[in-house]
């Protein structure tokens, strides 16, 4: 029982401290989710990508600004916005804004 309660306190300790994307339920190996944050209702047209990535928790490095999605895909009006958070081991995690408009 006490093997148990050590296993449970060291996973969940190791799952806090290390690469998380913050957003969204969070499996304890792997996570990937899609979230759907805005929508106007209209499909739209294009879409835009744009990431921020996580190492152990240790480095962090990327712009996953709505502009920059806007940007990549030459977008004007913006009709929805969807987060996509994928995290693997506590490893590696990535954040991505995925933008949709015209």
């Amino acid at each position: 029982m006490k093997t148990k309660g050590l296993l449970i306190l060291f996973f969940s300790i190791w799952e806090l401290s290390c690469a998380s994307p913050g957003f969204g339920p969070n499996g304890l190996l792997v996570t990937q989710t899609k979230i759907g944050i805005f929508g106007t209702g209209e499909k739209s047209q294009k879409f835009g990508k744009a990431c921020v990535f996580s190492l152990l928790g240790l480095f962090a490095y990327g712009d996953g600004s709505v502009e920059n999605a806007k940007r990549k895909a030459r977008i004007n009006v913006v009709e929805e916005i969807n987060w996509e958070a994928i995290s693997l081991f506590g490893i590696y995690s990535s954040l991505c804004v995925e933008a949709g408009g015209k």
